[in-house]
């Protein structure tokens, strides 16, 4: 009699379990310098809240650590991208400081030729936007002005470039101002693409060598971003500023900023308003 083998059924494998990963906090203040030493901006004074930010920046990547972070944007420049993203998100809206922005288009309208204006940083735009319509709504057509916006924040590009805005951001424009420059879809506003020809958008880091290639501007928007920055950062990008500044330029600048004593603007006053004049 033959006695055959039986097979065995194989026992089902065994998952391996694995312990959740310790984040190890390590390394928080290279990343910290880091990010002030690529783009100037200071989060040492946040740093309860950048740290918590960034941990879950980290967690969603799969990174367990802040110094495996800075490890990696030195050789990854999509993460190096999202890392600056995260930091540098910036919420604006149509007209904002609107009285400022009548002064520099009032200064515009003097100009002879085609008017230069640089805003830096644009965020999503609507800075850029805003001089554009009420440019127009000074009668100057299209080709009588050129506009550019640059920001470092490849997704706020992004969205500029699209221009669909909310309802939130348009907050300030009377309705007919709104169906003149765009066209209401689903609660979002879409920029009416004829009337915008003249302005364009760029991802750049001012602190680049790219940045000094862009031309010469009579108008330099650059509002909320120096409040980020130390006097050393703030004295490098006024410095940069000027070079961009045709004689006799305007720079405009938020209310908050403040700038050290330079060599190459003198500060003005309108009534309330102040902005700077290259030297």
């Amino acid at each position: 009699m033959l006695f055959w083998n039986k097979k065995k059924t194989p026992e089902p494998l065994k998952e391996e379990i694995r312990e959740p990963q310790e984040f190890n906090t390590f390394g928080l203040n290279d990343i910290l310098h880091y990010i002030k030493r690529e783009i100037g901006v200071d989060l040492f004074s946040k740093n309860s809240i950048i740290e918590t930010k960034l941990r879950l920046f980290c967690e969603k990547r799969k990174i367990f650590s802040f110094r495996k972070l800075y490890e990696g944007v030195q050789h990854n420049s999509e993460l190096r991208q999202a890392l600056i993203d995260l930091v540098t998100v910036n919420e604006t809206y149509f007209y904002r400081e609107e009285e400022q922005l009548a002064l520099a288009v009032d200064f515009a309208l003097k100009i002879s030729g085609t008017i230069k204006i640089l805003c830096a940083p644009c965020a999503s735009g609507e800075e850029v936007y805003s001089l554009a319509m009420m440019l127009q709504e000074k009668n100057r057509d299209t080709y009588s002005f050129s506009i550019t916006g640059i920001d470092i924040n490849s997704e706020a590009i992004e969205k500029a470039e699209k221009g669909i805005f909310s309802e939130r951001s348009l907050h300030k424009l009377d309705q007919r101002v709104k169906d003149k420059f765009f066209t209401c879809t689903d609660k979002s506003f879409v920029a009416r693409k004829e009337f915008f020809s003249s302005i364009s958008f760029k991802k750049i880091n001012i602190f680049d060598y790219d940045f000094l290639s862009l031309g010469k501007y009579d108008i330099i928007f650059s509002r909320n971003m120096l409040i980020y920055f130390d006097d050393e950062f703030r004295m490098k990008t006024i410095e940069r500023f000027s070079k961009l500044l045709n004689p006799g330029g305007n720079l405009f600048l938020g209310h908050a900023d403040i700038i050290p004593e330079n060599i190459f603007f003198t500060k003005c006053n309108n009534n309330r308003l102040s902005y700077y004049i290259k030297n």
